[in-house]
């Protein structure tokens, strides 16, 4: 034997050891993709199949493969194979044959990891193995054993150097036959089609494995050459080549498509490039390798796809990287192999090369699906859910891994078997878990002890708040019936004020109504004056009285609202200031309205409620002021901390003060400073304590400082409403100047009309008073009206639907709303039934607001209460004249 042939011997078997080294890498990469709880079984796996199948390959495997051939299908001798002794090449050659045997049993394992039975995989193996793999082997490589005539497929011009399709995608049809069969993982896929992705326990432990398995390809494609020829150094270079392109293809693939890289797609990648160039790496150039990786690469990542889409579990990607990947490999020989290495055109070498593709596909598939159907009848293929979820190391192998054990002791505490773990290494990083889990479960426990304790006191607590809550729905009831004896009370209360109102109001019409006109027919008599302004000043400070007690009533019950419009500020002080002028002037004091920065032109608040407040915070500053003293109001725009914009008024005087005794009870309602303080000034007490509660309910607030003998300062602020479309004044006080005040009383001070109206209105008044009857009528007919009485609703129906029918209708009914045989709410209502149109003014005692809502809600056009204004009187009257002055005409129907 020459030097040559003993470095060829050498060279096979260092390929042959990195082939077998190659199982390693297998071991760790299936391990690290599949669960831990499964790690055990795989690796018992990879031990059995190589001593299985390599005995098989052995004692049959290699006679079939390599065998004298029988028409090119089977080989017939070498049954076991035995060597003589004189050719050491042929020993050689046999190893590598076997371990590339083992390697095509190996890779059919990865795909139905997790759920196959031990049993059924050894089965499988020994079919793939010892039958499968042999006679494929037959077909195409029988050529490499030398002296031996080819098998059929291989005379046709089939090529496949280190078995792309011959090894590569034999181990996957055989996967997916399996895979088929006993169906994916439990929770892999649902019903809808989504996908859900395991991960693999050890991922750093897979790509460890991919590099071993890198390494022993450089043995698997540089031994197929079967000596150390000038060739070998260019099969190791496409090899490599092939699989950087394929990995970094998918690199790229990920970063483009995902954002994110994931390390499971990228190993695939380089894997799928190194069996797509065992096919043909041994004469193609490192471009045509690059090319072959790449796509390679994109018809993995194709097949994984595929597999997800028809829901088909290959757990670490067997089927896409050796089948797929192994057919693109067989099928780009006719590509990219050089004419010269090609006994056909490249498109007879495609149709060979996809012909050896189909064969393989047909005979593995179909073989190993027969055989697993068969063998499924006699031996369970799968393992059951539960051996599934508990995981094959301990199902099938009765083994377990430390983390196992821990996971086994925390379910038993779920259980309820509190009892510590014990049996772990504490040295160990799952024994330093385990230490910290018993403190843990130390500590719980306390806990739990520590809240029995507290139940139990829990308990006892809730026996007697039963008890006590016994008692206070006894009491709850007591309360419900108080406050439904409040609640009567309190409408019982608003019925009497409305009530006490209507009867006070009805006969102060009469009394201040004949004070008026017996004022403007005295002729200027001092005496009857002076007599007669003394009623009228008491009358209207009843009046005062009743409208005081009715608003503090309302503010207490809740029911008094405010309005929130925009209005002119300056308006309303200059309102004001003419007002209180008067008073000021006829007690001789100094009264002045000033203003601090700037002033907004318009505000959004009540202007009704705050001219009410002013008015009489101002009446009091100059009531408690003696004569020759001095009051003053003084209004700024304030921007509080929470951005709120605010306006203040604050009502100083010189007057008598206060001492802090007499304040403590100064909002209280019907409470003056003391006795001496009524006596002499006089006053109910309900000012101060109205214009509190509404000063709240401006948004603001009214305080008081004061100090005896000296004076008092009353500090008013209520909220404008938002400043985005606020403007302000440049100089508040020449814009209150420029304002003027009309009167609005069309009548001289002796009452006689300055301008007569120039049409007559005719007024149905409907009123049950005989006194209020002769006053309402004579104030009417000073304006220039012609009236009609009738004492009763039924009356006042009947007067305004005749005179509707005779074609001479009212210009207004004055509609009393309490009256006998029909009162104003049903006459009205009455009137309105029949279609009656025309205005109709309800007149009344009634003065709370929602008297008011009752009248409109009627039918009511208008409405005005008792005591009569003349000026509202004269208001209507103007509003509702005839154009057309008709003689003066009084009748009462009756």
């Amino acid at each position: 034997m020459d030097l040559h042939q003993q470095i060829d011997i050498v060279w096979v078997l260092v390929c042959t050891i990195f082939v077998l080294f190659m199982q390693a890498g297998f071991c760790c990469l299936e391990s690290g993709l599949s669960r831990s709880k499964n790690s055990i079984h795989v690796a018992i796996k990879n031990v059995v199949d190589v001593c299985v199948v390599g005995i098989l390959f052995w004692i049959f495997g290699f006679g079939l493969m390599f065998g004298t051939t029988t028409g090119g299908l089977i080989g017939t001798s070498h049954f076991p194979y035995l060597n003589p002794g004189t050719d050491n090449f042929l020993s050689a050659f046999f190893l590598f044959q076997l371990m590339l045997c083992v390697t095509a049993a190996t890779i059919a394992s990865g795909a139905s990891a997790e759920r196959m039975r031990f049993t059924a995989y050894v089965i499988l193996a020994v079919v793939l193995g010892g039958l499968i793999y042999p006679v494929f082997g037959h077909w195409a490589w029988t050529s490499h054993f030398a002296g031996k005539a080819p098998g059929w497929l291989e005379s046709l011009g089939f090529k496949d150097f280190s078995g792309s399709t011959v090894v590569h995608s034999i181990g996957a049809w055989a996967a997916l036959a399996s895979i088929v069969i006993i169906g994916p993982r439990l929770g892999r896929f649902d019903k809808t089609q989504s996908k859900r992705k395991f991960k693999g326990h050890n991922l750093t432990l897979a790509t460890t494995g991919v590099f071993i398995l890198w390494i022993g390809w450089f043995g698997f494609n540089g031994g197929s050459e079967f000596g150390f020829t000038s060739h070998v150094p260019q099969i190791l270079i496409n090899t490599f080549i092939a699989s950087a392109f394929g990995a970094t293809t998918l690199l790229i693939w990920q970063f483009y498509q995902r954002k994110q890289i994931e390390i499971e797609n990228i190993l695939n990648g380089l894997l799928a490039g190194l069996v797509a160039s065992s096919a043909s790496c041994d004469v193609i150039s490192p471009i045509s390798a690059a090319v072959i990786g790449v796509i390679a690469a994109i018809v993995m990542e194709s097949g994984v796809w595929l597999l997800e889409r028809c829901q088909l579990d290959d757990t670490i990607g067997v089927i896409p990287v050796h089948g797929f990947a192994g057919v693109w490999g067989t099928l780009a020989v006719a590509i990219f192999v050089p004419a010269e290495f090609l006994t056909h055109s490249r498109f007879e070498q495609f149709l060979i090369q996809l012909l050896g593709c189909v064969v393989c596909f047909v005979w593995c598939f179909s073989f190993c699906w027969v055989t697993l159907r068969t063998v499924s009848k006699y031996v369970r293929l799968r393992a059951t859910s539960e051996e599934e979820e508990m995981g094959l190391n301990m199902a099938d192998h009765g083994t377990s891994t430390e983390m196992y054990d821990l996971l086994n002791s925390m379910e038993r505490h779920i259980q309820g078997d509190s009892s510590p773990i014990e049996d772990l290494d504490e040295h160990s990083d799952v024994g330093l878990i385990a230490q910290q889990y018993n403190r843990v479960s130390e500590k719980r426990d306390q806990a739990l002890n520590e809240l029995q304790s507290r139940t139990n006191n829990l308990e006892l607590v809730r026996t007697e708040l039963e008890k006590k809550t016994s008692e206070l729905e006894v009491k709850a009831e007591r309360l419900k019936k108080a406050n439904e004896d409040a609640e009567a009370a309190s409408r019982a209360k608003s019925e009497f004020l409305a009530n006490m109102s209507h009867e006070i109001r009805t006969p102060m019409t009469a009394v201040l109504g004949y004070t008026d006109l017996l004022i403007e027919e005295s002729w200027g008599r001092p005496g009857s004056l002076k007599l007669l302004d003394v009623i009228k000043r008491n009358g209207n400070y009843l009046l005062e009285l009743i409208n005081d007690i009715l608003d503090l009533s309302k503010i207490e019950s809740g029911n008094l609202t405010v309005e929130t419009i925009q209005f002119s500020l300056m308006e309303k002080m200059k309102e004001i200031q003419s007002l209180m002028n008067i008073r000021a002037e006829h007690q001789e004091i100094r009264f002045k309205l000033t203003f601090n920065g700037k002033i907004p032109e318009r505000i959004q608040s009540d202007p009704t409620r705050l001219k009410q407040i002013l008015i009489n915070l101002i009446g009091n500053a100059i009531k408690f002021t003696p004569d020759g003293g001095k009051v003053s109001v003084e209004t700024s725009f304030l921007e509080s901390e929470s951005g709120k914009p605010m306006l203040q008024f604050k009502i100083q005087d010189t007057g008598i003060g206060m001492t802090q005794e007499q304040m403590r009870n100064l909002y209280q309602p019907f409470v003056q400073a003391d006795s001496s303080t009524t006596r002499k000034f006089g006053g109910t007490g309900l000012g101060l304590a109205i214009s509190k509660r509404l000063s709240e309910m401006l948004g603001g607030d009214l305080v008081c400082d004061s100090v005896p003998e000296q004076g008092t300062v009353f500090t008013l602020t209520i909220s404008t409403g938002e400043m985005e479309s606020m403007s302000f004044h440049d100089d508040p006080m020449a814009a209150l100047k420029a304002i003027q005040v009309g009167s609005r009383d069309n009548f001289s001070a002796d009452g006689s009309a300055q301008q007569k109206p120039k049409g007559t209105c005719s007024v149905l008044l409907a009123e049950d008073g005989v006194d209020n009857q002769r006053l309402i009528s004579t104030l009417l007919k000073k304006e220039g009206a012609k009236v009609m009485l009738a004492e009763n609703g039924d009356i006042a129906y009947r007067c305004a639907m005749n005179a509707r029918e005779q074609g001479n209708p009212f210009d207004v009914i004055l509609m009393d709303m309490s009256m006998p045989v029909l009162d104003g709410y049903g006459a009205t209502r009455k009137l309105r039934e029949q279609g009656y149109n025309l205005p109709i003014v309800a007149l009344t005692a009634h003065a709370m607001s929602s008297d008011r809502q009752k009248c409109l809600d009627a039918g009511c056009d208008d409405y005005t209460t008792k005591p009569v204004n003349r000026n509202k009187l004269r208001e209507i009257v103007e509003t509702y004249q005839s154009l057309i002055p008709e003689e003066e005409v009084v009748e009462t129907v009756g």
